[in-house]
């Protein structure tokens, strides 16, 4: 016959085995969930967002609006800080002017973006602009976007700038890029092909090259209209826009 010590002991141990078992942490990942990306049919394409202005004054991007979505289509260092391009798929754009603290959004990000009744849609400086969205409420997505750049002429940009504006294009046949002025921010281009001309400004921080002897160029369209300036304008990404 086992001893009462014997039996104390056997039952010490089946008791501190089963705490140990139940004190055992699930094995899985730990940081934080994956985010997943909006169902598509669920958000609102750009060129409906952009719909939203009237056309004068700051806007509120009302209560209830879907999310938007859209693929960086600007090199943040060819832009000032916060300014980002966006585009999507039907084939209309945004002008993203992020919050001070935000993330730097690299060219190929795509973004998931809740504006509604705090995102304010705004022109400025003639272009249209989303602004005062928080930056817990932009948030990037593991996709890839693609975007098709429109082939366009000169003449063509610039007849359709407000609602081509912040999208791509691919300005072919260029007869001359010209040097026409330069200051401590970056240098200014015109563009010439035989409809009419634009305007090109590199920033010096960029490193971007520009090759005069380029006959074409792809980048988005942007507007830069002020008191005394209004020019249509093309942003490239990097040295190979120009071919």
């Amino acid at each position: 016959m086992r001893s009462i010590s014997s039996l104390l002991l056997l039952s010490t141990a089946a008791w501190l085995l089963l705490a140990v078992s139940c004190n055992k942490q699930p094995i899985g990942p730990t940081g934080p969930d994956p985010i997943v990306p909006t169902n598509p049919s669920q958000l609102l394409p750009l060129i409906q967002f952009r719909a939203l202005y009237a056309g004068t004054g700051t806007v509120l991007v009302p209560f209830g609006t879907k999310k938007i979505r859209g693929v960086v289509i600007s090199n943040s260092a060819n832009e000032a800080a916060g300014n980002f391009r966006l585009q999507d798929e039907s084939g209309a754009g945004i002008y993203l002017y992020t919050m001070v603290g935000s993330p730097v959004y690299a060219l190929g990000s795509v973004l998931e973006i809740d504006a509604a009744g705090v995102g304010e849609l705004i022109l400025f400086n003639g272009d249209l602009e989303l602004k005062s969205v928080p930056k817990e409420k932009i948030v990037t997505v593991p996709l890839s976007l693609t975007v098709t750049p429109r082939s366009a002429t000169c003449a063509q940009v610039l007849a359709n700038r407000q609602s081509w504006a912040s999208s791509l294009v691919t300005i072919s046949n260029l007869t001359a890029i010209t040097q026409t002025a330069t200051n401590s921010t970056g240098t200014t281009y015109t563009l010439t092909d035989g409809t009419g001309s634009l305007t090109l400004f590199v920033r010096s921080a960029s490193g971007i090259t520009v090759n005069r002897s380029a006959r074409s160029i792809t980048g988005y369209v942007s507007i830069f209209k002020t008191a005394t300036q209004d020019a249509t304008q093309i942003g490239i990404r990097s040295t190979a826009d120009l071919q």
